[in-house]
């Protein structure tokens, strides 16, 4: 009995030219992804400019002739398991090159260690006066950004009566962007953040609402690097140069590092962004680096990268957050025009770019939270500012 081949072998020869196509383009596929992981990987770190491109177009022209050339099923089935085998390989090496040298600023911050009236948390304890005690009929529920949860959490362990350990609805967390959200819908009734983005003012305005802002403690607004990146310094104008994209390559900054600027952003609305836009001043901003991330309930969302810390990064963020709260030793912060961020150039003012942190409200101030407000401005209250690990406003 012949083979199925043998018996039919107009349809045989179909079926077989058909594989042949398919594992073909398989092939391609591996060879192509293979190339450029190689070329990612290693190639770009030695040859220069558009040197690693055309590399990588030589080796798959020679993939596609070799290819081509192979007739038997069989044997490029063959090449086509060495091809996985040296591109998974080669991904590894290029995740090792690229990553896994230089762990990422992914370290989590545990919240909970913040959270008020919890049992050994973090939070600094103070004795209210009586005179700041909080009427229980007409609590305000409290928002803030971040980084300055440690602080807020703090106030409302101290004067919030302990009824409301359980009801967290009057303590919140999120970033700067919903809290101003937030703020305007009448979600809650203050906050405590940086001041308002130009879109977050105009949101006011829109909504017929003004931003009453009562300034409590002060930070520095801070740049860094991987903990090998050789630079110490930057200038402001160096700062304008790489985030309006007039610099691109760390030798621009320090002759002998050839490699090229990752500057990371936040998203728009974010403290830490709207901050950066006040230090551009008229200069423009590049486009931000864009990454795919997992957002809630699954969705992809296309948004602004966050730090991550390749060697050749830059991002930026406030003094306590990026030291206190996530204490990571892989990153160094930067002097900036010679002047290192510590608390004291913060507190003299010799630091160049100090940010200040408010409570912020949006309609008529009510009697406990004017009392909140009193208190954080008094002895007590920058007291507490500061042995949270902040900088008192005066």
């Amino acid at each position: 009995m012949g083979t199925f081949k043998d018996n039919h072998p107009v349809l045989g020869n179909v079926i077989n030219l058909i594989l042949q196509i398919i594992i073909a383009i398989m092939l391609i596929y591996l060879w192509a992804t293979g190339t450029f992981v190689i070329c990612i990987g290693f190639v770009r770190c030695v040859l220069p400019g558009l040197c690693w491109f055309v590399f990588c177009l030589g080796v798959f022209l020679c993939s596609v002739g070799v290819l081509w050339r192979l007739r038997n099923l069989r044997r490029v089935s063959y090449v086509m398991v060495l091809a996985a085998i040296l591109i998974a390989g080669c991904a590894w090496c290029h995740y090792w090159w690229t990553e896994g040298r230089f762990p990422v600023v992914e370290q989590k911050v545990l919240w909970n260690q913040y959270r008020p009236f919890s049992e050994d948390n973090k939070l600094v304890k103070v004795d209210i006066p009586d005179d700041y005690r909080l009427d229980k009929n007409e609590l305000p529920k409290m928002d803030g950004a971040y980084a300055l949860y440690p602080i807020y959490a703090a106030l409302a362990q101290a004067m919030y009566p302990l009824e409301i350990a359980t009801q967290n609805r009057y303590v919140c967390l999120n970033g700067s962007d919903e809290i101003y959200r937030k703020l305007l819908a009448g979600e809650c009734d203050m906050i405590f953040a940086l001041a308002p983005s130009k879109l977050q003012q105009e949101a006011a305005e829109k909504a017929g609402l003004k931003y009453e802002m009562t300034p409590f403690c002060r930070d520095a607004f801070v740049f860094y690097v991987n903990a090998n990146n050789p630079v110490e310094n930057l200038t402001t104008e160096q700062i304008k140069a790489i985030y309006s994209g007039q610099f691109t390559s760390w030798r621009q900054i320090q002759g002998q590092l050839d490699m090229k600027i990752i500057a990371f952003q936040r998203n728009e609305g974010s403290g830490s962004q709207t901050t950066l836009q006040r230090l551009m001043g008229d200069t423009p901003i590049m486009p931000p680096l864009k990454k795919d991330r997992v957002g809630g309930m699954g969705d992809i969302i296309n948004d602004t990268a966050n730090y991550r810390n390749y060697r050749a990064a830059l991002g930026f963020s406030f003094r306590f957050y990026a030291t206190e709260l996530l204490q990571n030793n892989k990153i160094k912060l930067l002097s900036i025009d010679g002047v290192a961020p510590t608390v004291e150039n913060i507190r003299s003012g010799r630091y160049p770019h100090i940010a200040t942190a408010y409570i912020v409200t949006v309609r008529p101030r009510t009697d406990n939270i004017r009392k909140i407000v009193d208190f954080l401005q008094s002895p007590a209250g920058q007291d507490l500012v500061e042995k949270s690990g902040y900088i008192p406003v005066e």
